[in-house]
């Protein structure tokens, strides 16, 4: 009799212990199958809202570098050699390939520096203007984290976003910084040319978010010099409307 309770006992434990195991694996599918959808739901999000973050963050410290770094520094004559003809007029304008490539040295050199600083957390070291980080916690920057993503956008839920636990956004610098020197010059007026200089910067940058990461490029160009070339305007010249040659007086 005692045998059959023990057994009838043993066999209810079993019964029981099968339930749960059985219970757990449907729970743990139930979360792996939750997590799937979310993660392809949820994922395209996080790493366009980190990406935009990002490139905002990194593009406000390379021109801040940039300007810091050429402020009151760099003149037109300093990017080119002017040559001139007999009588004073500019015959030709050339890069000054020894100054571009110290100017775009420095250039890269100060912005890998800071954007390291910025990946680190060590923000105090960032010698730039005290308006650059004005629109950021500083605190947070302090910790590494440039920014930090409402939990609500996982679910395009607005109202999660103050209940939920915040993503934090960090960065990792990969490779060098790429610098180049970009002219434009158009006609403005009659024989003048407007000249338009600007410094392309190029980071690769890897975004670092909980459990995934994401790699970004960032494109900034910040304008260095904007000046007009007065050249000799011409004896004469075409009315757009009459379409026959007017004449002027020789200003040069």
């Amino acid at each position: 009799m005692k045998s059959k309770m023990h057994l009838k006992r043993r066999n209810k434990r079993f019964k029981l212990i099968n339930v749960i195991i059985i219970i757990f694996i449907l729970i743990f599918i139930s979360v792996i199958y939750i997590i799937n959808i979310l993660s392809e739901k949820a994922l395209p999000h996080l790493i366009s809202y980190s990406e935009i973050e990002t490139k905002k963050v990194i593009s406000n410290v390379i021109s801040s570098t940039v300007t810091e770094e050429i402020s009151n520094k760099i003149t037109m004559e300093d990017l080119f050699i002017t040559t001139k003809s007999s009588n004073d007029s500019i015959s030709s304008i050339d890069i000054n390939s020894s100054k571009v490539n110290k100017l775009l040295s420095d250039v890269s050199l100060s912005i890998e520096k800071n954007l390291k600083y910025l990946e680190t957390g060590q923000i105090d070291k960032i010698n730039l203007s005290n308006n650059t980080f004005n629109s950021y916690d500083i605190d947070k920057l302090r910790q590494g984290i440039i920014y930090e993503l409402p939990s609500g956008i996982i679910f395009d839920n607005i109202l999660l976003n103050n209940i939920m636990p915040k993503i934090p956004v960090r960065i990792n610098l990969i490779g060098n910084i790429f610098c180049v020197l970009n002219t434009d010059i158009e006609s403005y007026g009659i024989n003048n040319a407007l000249i338009k200089v600007n410094i392309s910067v190029e980071a690769d940058v890897k975004i670092l978010l909980p459990f995934i990461s994401s790699t970004t490029k960032v494109t900034t160009n910040i304008p260095l010099i904007i000046k007009i070339i007065e050249g000799n305007v011409p004896s004469y010249y075409f009315d757009g409307y009459l379409n026959t040659p007017m004449h002027t007086e020789n200003i040069n």
